[in-house]
């Protein structure tokens, strides 16, 4: 997924919840060729809106007729100056085209830069770099498991499997 793929659709998201769907533009591009970065961005963002009112979203998620659109773009990379006055003029003509916007930069640069490093293996005495971005973004992302606390026993919980249940009990009257 990338921006380049001008002609796919990124992600579609949907929030049972709120009740929106999520059509996803993932931007993995830097900002060193703007007007190819905002040409790019136009022809994919032209694409989003085609998909949606043909009815090819709703032809692929059918359930999510009636729920509020709202077309998110996600950048790896900071905008600079002009790609936010661009975005900004991009935000007012989805609005104006009936669907919500949603704006999000995910920088992740500066993590893996201090977590990736070259480690280098010996394989039939060859040396090559082992690629080690994975277990980076994880460690990056802090989303290594963790050891569970110690919970103190309560008699008003009980453990169902992996998950406590907390029971709640009614209070009897006291006859007043």
């Amino acid at each position: 997924m990338s921006l380049l793929d001008v002609d796919t659709i990124d992600y579609v998201g949907v929030n049972i919840l709120f009740k929106r769907v999520y059509v996803g533009i993932f931007d993995d591009l830097d900002w060193d060729d703007e007007a190819k970065h905002f040409a790019l961005l136009t022809k994919k963002i032209d694409r989003y809106t085609q998909y949606i009112r043909s009815g090819q979203l709703l032809a692929a998620y059918p359930r999510v007729r009636g729920y509020p659109v709202v077309i998110e773009y996600v950048a790896m990379r900071p905008m600079t100056r002009s790609a936010e006055v661009f975005w900004k003029t991009r935000e007012t003509l989805i609005r104006a085209s009936g669907f919500d916007v949603r704006c999000r930069t995910v920088d992740v640069r500066h993590a893996l830069a201090a977590d990736i490093e070259d480690i280098e293996v010996k394989v039939d005495n060859a040396e090559v770099a082992a690629d080690t971005r994975l277990e980076s973004i994880v460690n990056a992302l802090d989303l290594a498991p963790r050891p569970a606390p110690e919970e103190k026993q309560r008699d008003d919980i009980v453990h169902a499997g992996r998950r406590a249940v907390l029971v709640m009990r009614k209070k009897t009257s006291s006859g007043r």
